[in-house]
Parts: C-alpha cells; sequence; structure tokens
C-alpha cells in the first residue's frame, strides 16, 4: 500500500536559491559511514546519455554535452560535486558499443575541469600511478561507462549477478543505464541529468540536492527525493535556421492527464503523483540508500516506476519539486516520442495487473475516456501558458518561437491511438531489474560495487589512450 495520498510539496525556483550558501550546507554536512563513523557527505551527478551514430542531432548534442560538461567543472571547482560519472549506451551503423561520445566526454574533462586535468597529468608523469589506472586503482573525479560495454557485464557475470538477476545482458534502455550507474555512485546524494539541456546551468544540479542534504542537518525536515519542474522549448534545427517549440509533449499530452485519471481511479496504487507538475522529468536527487531500494524497468517507464516506488517506501511528505524555469533541449522525432508512450503505457498495464486490477477492454475504454476528457482541457491551459511565455520569452531567444494547437491535437491523437492499440497488442519485452538491496540479499553488494567502480576507471583510463590525452605507457 501507498503510505498515503498527500501532495507532494514545492521548494521553489533554482531562481531563488544562495550558491555558496548551499555549497557551504554541503561541506559542513556530516554523515554516518557503515562503521558509524562520520565522514563529509558527498554528491554523485549521473548523465545518461545515448547519441548514435546514425542521428542527425549527433553533431549539436555533442557540443551540447561538451557544454553541460563545462557547466559541471564548476560544481567540482565549488566543492559541490565529488564524482560525475557519464554513462553512455551510444551504437554505430552495426549496433555495437561506440566509444566516440566517451571519448569527447574526456577530452572535454580535460579542457575544462581542472582536478581531472591534474589526475591525467600525473598519470603521464607517473608511471607507477599509471599502471595502477591501467588496472582501475586510481579513481578519476570523472568516470565514463559504456553501457554495453562488455567487460563490465562480464563483472557482473562473474560476481553472480546475472544468474541472481535472471539477466542475459545488460539491456537496451535509460532505466537499465540507471540500475547500472547506482552501485558505481559512492555519493550520499545521488543526482541525475539529462544529456540534453541546451541551457544548462550548475545551479540544476544544486538545487536539486540541496533539499536533501539540509535534511541531513535538520531533523524536523525529512527530504529523500527531489524532481525537476519546468517548461520544455524544443529547439528544431532547420536549413533556415533554428525554432523554439513548445515542447515536453509527451508529459504534456500523454503523462499529466493520464495520471490524473490514474491517481483518481487508483488512488492506493498511484495516488499523490498527480501532485507532480513533470512526472518524466529525468532530473532527479535521491538519498543513495533509497535508490538502492528499488528495482529498474529497463526503458522509458523507469521515471513513473521510481517516483510510485518512492511514495511507497518513504511517502510523499518525504519527495518534493523544484522549479528550473526554462530548459531548452533538442527534440526527439515523432516516431522516439510513440516508443515512449508505448512502454510507459505497457508499464501502466502491467503495473494495474499486479496490483490485482483486472483491466477489462471496458475498463480500459473508460480510462481513455477519461484520459481524453483530461487532454482537452489541458490544451487550452497550454495555449494560453504559451500566449503568457512567448511575448517575455521572444526578446532573449531573438527567434521564432511556435506553438500550435492544431498540431497538439495530432499529436494527441496519435498517441491516443497507440494507448488503443495497447490492449490487443501484448507488451514489449521489459526487463525488472532487481534493487541493489534486493540483489545484496544474495551476493556481496560492496563487492559488487568495488569491481564495478574498478572498471569504470579502466573504462575512463581506456577512453584517455584512445583520445591521446594518456601516452606514456
Amino acid at each position: 500500500m501507498l503510505h498515503d495520498s498527500a501532495k507532494i510539496g514545492y521548494v521553489g525556483s533554482y531562481k531563488e536559491l544562495n550558491a555558496k550558501k548551499c555549497r557551504d550546507n554541503k561541506l559542513n554536512s556530516m554523515v554516518e559511514d557503515e562503521f558509524g563513523l562520520l565522514k563529509p557527505l558527498s554528491v554523485s551527478l549521473v548523465i545518461p546519455t545515448k547519441i548514435d551514430v546514425t542521428k542527425e542531432t549527433r553533431d549539436v548534442e555533442l557540443n551540447v554535452m561538451r557544454d553541460a560538461m563545462s557547466e559541471c567543472s564548476k560544481l567540482v571547482d565549488l566543492g559541490y560535486v565529488d564524482e560525475i560519472i557519464v554513462i553512455d549506451g551510444s551504437l554505430d551503423e552495426k549496433g555495437m558499443p561506440n566509444f566516440d561520445v566517451l571519448e569527447k566526454v574526456v577530452e572535454t574533462s580535460y579542457d575544462q575541469l581542472n582536478l581531472f586535468k591534474r589526475q591525467v597529468q600525473l598519470l603521464n608523469e607517473n608511471k607507477a600511478q599509471a599502471l595502477m589506472a591501467r588496472r582501475g586503482f586510481f579513481d578519476f573525479i570523472v568516470k565514463t561507462v559504456h553501457q554495453f560495454d562488455p567487460n563490465i557485464f562480464a563483472a557482473l557475470k562473474k560476481l553472480g549477478v546475472e544468474k541472481i538477476s535472471d539477466l542475459p545482458r545488460i539491456p537496451m534502455g535509460k532505466g537499465a543505464a540507471l540500475w547500472l550507474s547506482t552501485p558505481l555512485t559512492e555519493g550520499d546524494v545521488v543526482c541525475f541529468m539529462d544529456s540534453d539541456i541546451m541551457n544548462f546551468k550548475k545551479e540544476f544540479v544544486i538545487a536539486l540536492c540541496d533539499p536533501i542534504v539540509s535534511s541531513w542537518r535538520e531533523s524536523s525536515w525529512r527530504i529523500k527525493l527531489v524532481k525537476a519542474f519546468y517548461r520544455r522549448l524544443t529547439v528544431s534545427f532547420e536549413p533556415l535556421g533554428r525554432k523554439y517549440f513548445f515542447g515536453g509533449r509527451v508529459t504534456r499530452l500523454f503523462a499529466v492527464p493520464m495520471v490524473r485519471v490514474l491517481s483518481r481511479r487508483f488512488p492506493s496504487i498511484f495516488g499523490s503523483l498527480d501532485s507532480l507538475d513533470y512526472p518524466l522529468s529525468g532530473e532527479i536527487a535521491v538519498q543513495r540508500y533509497l535508490l538502492e531500494s528499488i528495482s529498474f524497468p529497463n526503458d522509458y517507464s523507469i521515471d513513473l516506476s521510481l517516483l510510485r516506488q518512492v511514495v511507497r517506501l518513504a511517502g510523499a511528505d518525504q519527495m518534493t519539486q523544484v522549479d528550473l524555469n526554462l530548459f531548452h533541449h533538442i527534440g526527439q522525432s515523432t516516431g522516439g516520442l510513440g516508443k515512449m508512450i508505448a512502454q510507459i503505457t505497457g508499464h501502466i498495464m502491467k503495473t494495474l495487473t499486479e496490483e490485482g486490477v483486472e483491466i477489462s477492454e471496458s475498463l480500459w475504454n473508460k480510462i481513455l475516456t477519461e484520459y481524453e476528457d483530461e487532454v482537452k482541457k489541458l490544451l487550452t491551459e497550454y495555449e494560453k501558458l504559451f500566449n503568457e511565455q512567448s511575448e517575455s520569452l521572444a526578446p532573449d531567444l531573438k527567434e521564432k518561437l511556435v506553438y500550435s494547437g492544431e498540431v497538439d491535437v495530432e499529436i494527441f491523437q496519435g498517441f491516443r491511438k497507440i494507448l488503443d492499440d495497447a490492449f490487443k497488442k501484448p507488451l514489449h519485452e521489459q526487463f525488472i531489474l532487481p534493487s541493489w538491496l534486493k540483489l545484496g540479499e544474495t551476493t556481496n553488494y560492496f563487492a559488487v560495487s568495488s569491481i564495478l567502480r574498478r572498471r569504470s576507471n579502466q573504462s575512463t583510463f581506456s577512453r584517455l589512450k584512445d583520445s591521446g590525452l594518456f601516452y606514456t605507457l
């Protein structure tokens, strides 16, 4: 059962925070380790990426990643972030792992992060340290890991994780990437940030983490998860220049209205989630123990699944939202959006079935009718919101800002068709990756985490060699 149907609260806008005060708050916070000894609180930043070789916007996305890493360097210099892990799922034309993105990451990190540059210089100057790094016994401030690196899966296999979790391979999908990144991190707070944010700011990370950091210092305030919400401007690159569209289509036209319906119909299963402004945002900070307690669907349903589990495990009163205002991001194709809808819908239906709800065709049609009614209400709100924002944003963007209610209706109709088909078609293949806490009951989680971190350091060392930044050995 869910703890309650309380509303998930807000902590205001990231623009209201004092970065220096937050930094001091973090640096002066102490937590107990597994032996009861005090240690400084640490923050891990995880950036999942997937920029396939065949992607039309590949060059643009690589530039966005470079700019984001430049901002991340400021977080390291401030002492707010203690490690950065970039976990990439990029593939080449044959569908094989492509390491070019991670090479770009280490090159940018070398240029932008002073500490990382000093680490690389140390390895080039000290052969003994370089030999240690080649074997993974050197802890890089930036770690680069490919989701489908055979060395990573070999480590899991040797430790027995693939048998326990019935895992024939590391699955495709964002959820699988987040699952794999969990034991790679050491932070007491783990922050996830998507890699396609064109206006990435270091304050986004601070705003997400600070409520959890503050919870360690103020016993009356127990926040274990912080979720971002924002307005999205999707950037379209055309021969005549870029255009900005009112984005967030999957959230606006599917997730928000559908979650409202589900929360109303099944409050014991989806209660509290209707109070989230942006349920599918990939920007989130979580207390480490809580993160290790949840299971991970391998695909795009991870965001909704994670929220449900946290409400169940901790309660809505230990969750909050922070306003990151406005995101400029690179949009997906309509086909990509349809894939997201299908995966999330499959997860919803599977969840209802597991919770004992018999999903008849009649019930599903009633849900879809209510969903359609919610969308119609929201369309009016969206047009009003766009008109308000376009006036204030146009001078700064200096580009055309576009919104079409007709296009929204067309996209919604496409979503509705996917939902109509969901009852008739079998669910897509979905892996549910068990929580690391559960895996720890039958395997040595400390050993798994240690070996995977060593592998991630080896991977980073390999990327340095491939990019020519390391040349001693």
